[in-house]
């Protein structure tokens, strides 16, 4: 599916050259890597203040100590394997996440889910983080933030355009210089953590111990699962015959350990903290250390949105935005500035509201990628991988399937942009929207996936494979 030749890799290890492949299949000479990798790509992805702030939320849901930890540890834990899954699928294809979408979807019918759970969540996640660094950046220096936010996504934008190779790296050192600095960050917390926090029936979101703490657990398998449309993007460059198994379990460790250590944090610290603003809330927990705890806000924030830009640009090609995978970067980039401008009167919005709604959405998504491989793809790779490329399957059933579970967990949504006419029917059992969509998606998926395809869901012409293939691989230059 490529014009490179495998026996003269074009890219390689190199890390003198930006990477020339985007959303066309990675040739068997270009792979390479080792599944560890994928520990610190993931885990420094992860070590950032925005996981702590929704450790935050704990003690609005007004659960003991005990209750906040176990619900961070059993979200998180749910929500990585999924990914794990996916990125080892990603080994296998050699393809973007969100290309892999065309298999359920259909190549057309993909544009939809792409732009709504990808781009946005690119751009909204990119500016959400870059807000947290910029005020910790001014906490520092006297700049204006409009320069500082500039000055931060110039960094971003580089790293995301040199592309996989040097995000891999820079990932690599992320994760031992934000480990040291994490931790100097959790013994100064340590002084205002409160172990013997007991269930508070008079917390703004109390809803029942057990609504509480799903609902909660909820929240952090949510956070993970707005990265399951991003999971190969990193991973489909190692060797075809690495092991699935490792794959999973690297990128499930990586998003694990991190997530869990400083959601713990937050969970921990969450009576006191969620009192004040993110930033302000950290300065008071590290007091003297203050600054390094800024320092370390800002440095944590460059490799997760390098991701984001990079994800984000291969999410334009893939919905056929006439663009090649820089400028891809340097538009996502410009938006989600845009919007970073715009939050920074208000760099909290509707925090809670933006990350449940993409997961609402991301949930039955993702299933239904899981679903296709498992049931279809996996049988014939060769075959799969083709099928990506060959726009007359412009509709599949995957796509109804996926508006199926998006429409059923709709009913169960309980946020201030949307409550559902079912959200508060089951209230005792938490928030349903996520376990509603992925159950309504599968029985839709495995009721349709072997119907026939009917006439409008097919585009006329001959298989335009090879075509688009070598379409993508020239817009990547």
């Amino acid at each position: 599916m490529s014009q490179y030749d495998d026996s003269q890799p074009a890219y390689g290890t190199s890390l003198t050259k930006a990477e020339p492949f985007a959303t066309e299949e990675i040739p068997d000479g270009e792979r390479h890597g080792h599944s560890r990798n994928q520990f610190t790509l993931w885990f420094a992805a992860n070590m950032v203040l925005a996981v702590m702030v929704s450790g935050f939320f704990s003690s609005m849901f007004g659960l003991s100590v005990w209750q906040g930890l176990s619900a961070v540890a059993v979200g998180t834990l749910l929500g990585v394997i999924v990914m794990g899954v996916l990125a080892g699928i990603g080994t296998k294809l050699g393809v973007p996440q969100q290309v892999q979408g065309r298999g359920p979807m259909g190549f057309y019918a993909n544009f939809a889910p792409i732009t709504l759970l990808t781009i946005v969540s690119a751009i909204g996640w990119t500016a959400v983080n870059t807000v947290f660094a910029v005020i910790a950046l001014r906490m520092l220096v006297d700049v204006p933030f409009w320069l500082a936010a500039s000055l931060i996504f110039a960094v971003q934008s580089v790293f995301a355009i040199w592309g996989h190779n040097l995000v891999h790296l820079v990932n690599k050192i992320a994760t031992v210089v934000l480990a040291v600095l994490f931790a100097v960050i959790t013994v100064l917390s340590m002084r205002e953590a409160d172990f013997s926090a007991a269930v508070n029936v008079e917390a703004p979101l109390y809803m029942g111990s057990f609504a509480g703490w799903a609902t909660f657990a909820g929240f952090f398998f949510a956070y993970v699962m707005t990265w399951t449309p991003f999971a190969s993007d990193f991973s489909r460059y190692l060797p075809r015959r690495t092991s699935h198994v490792k794959v999973m379990a690297y990128t499930a460790a990586g998003s694990f350990v991190a997530m869990v250590w400083l959601g713990g944090i937050g969970v921990l610290v969450s009576s006191f903290a969620g009192e004040l603003d993110a930033i302000a809330a950290l300065a008071e927990l590290t007091g003297s250390w203050a600054p390094v705890a800024m320092i370390t806000v800002v440095l944590s924030t460059l490799p997760v949105s390098a991701m984001n830009l990079y994800g984000g640009s291969l999410s334009l090609l893939t919905i056929r935005v006439p663009v090649n995978r820089v400028v891809g970067v340097i538009l996502i980039a410009a938006i989600s500035l845009w919007i970073t401008l715009l939050m920074q009167t208000n760099p909290y919005g509707n925090f809670y509201d933006f990350l449940s709604v993409l997961a609402y959405l991301v949930v039955p998504f993702s299933t239904i990628l899981l679903l296709d491989y498992y049931l279809r793809m996996r049988r014939n790779l060769t075959l799969a991988v083709t099928e990506l490329f060959d726009n007359r399957r412009a509709i599949e059933w995957g796509f109804v399937a996926w508006i199926v579970g998006c429409f059923v967990s709709s009913l169960f949504w309980n946020t201030s942009l949307w409550t559902g006419p079912l959200a508060n029917t089951f209230v005792a059992w938490g928030d349903l929207g996520f376990v509603t969509g992925a159950i309504a998606s599968t029985i839709a998926f495995l009721l349709l996936y072997r119907l026939p395809v009917l006439p409008f869901m097919r585009t006329a012409g001959r298989n335009q494979a090879a075509s688009v293939a070598r379409s993508e691989t020239a817009e990547a230059k």
